[in-house]
């Protein structure tokens, strides 16, 4: 049985968005109340936002951080915008890295998160777990993005598996929802005492 690991919300911390939304804000002179909507990330309509289109591979960083800093009221360049971007990423989530070690040592363990290209970079150069993936896929990379059913097809392709084959761990009920119409095993993903009881609840051990 392949898991397959989101990153955001299970592996690593994110800030939450109301606090990007304040310090972007606060450096920017922007309202806070402008700012929501460009970086929305709910996944969740045809319209995307900017932020959901940089994570679908729609916009370069390049390009996304131009049409952010267009949107500020005070401008700040595009390497202030990226360091933003990558303080979001706060650090791990308790327990989760080393049962994530333990398990990628009994069982073929990937990923697939809905990112962008800075914070890939980020999860790339300082979480050393990334290291324990057979294959990490991104969406901006694969330019699909959970829950799109199509991500599942992709998925079971980079592994050579079927969906029966595939488990996915993952904090967004949405995502936990398509994976299961997919036809795969998934587990909304809440703490590591939680994630370590329900898999092996699938004899599935660390």
């Amino acid at each position: 049985m392949w898991l397959i690991f989101d990153l955001g919300g299970v592996l690593i911390d994110v800030e939450p968005l109301e606090a990007t939304l304040a310090r972007l804000a606060a450096e920017s002179g922007t309202p806070v109340a402008e700012l929501r909507e460009p970086l929305r990330e709910a996944f969740a309509s045809q319209r995307r936002s900017l932020s959901e289109q940089f994570q679908w591979g729609d916009l370069d960083e390049a390009g996304f951080l131009a049409a952010l800093d267009a949107r500020l009221t005070r401008p700040l360049g595009p390497v202030v915008l990226a360091r933003h971007m990558a303080d979001m990423l706060r650090g791990t989530i308790d327990d989760t890295p080393a049962l994530l070690g333990a398990l990628a040592a009994r069982h073929p363990v990937a990923c697939y998160s809905n990112t962008n290209p800075v914070h890939w970079r980020a999860a790339l150069a300082r979480f050393d777990f990334m290291g324990l993936f057979r294959h990490a896929m991104a969406s901006h990379q694969e330019r699909l993005a959970k829950p799109d059913p199509r991500v599942f097809d992709r998925v079971q392709t980079r592994l050579g598996a079927g969906p029966g084959e595939c488990l996915l761990i993952d904090d967004r009920q949405i995502n936990v929802d398509a994976a299961r119409t997919a036809g795969w095993s998934a587990l909304r993903f809440t703490d590591a005492t939680t994630l370590r009881r329900d898999l092996a609840a699938r004899d599935i051990t660390a």
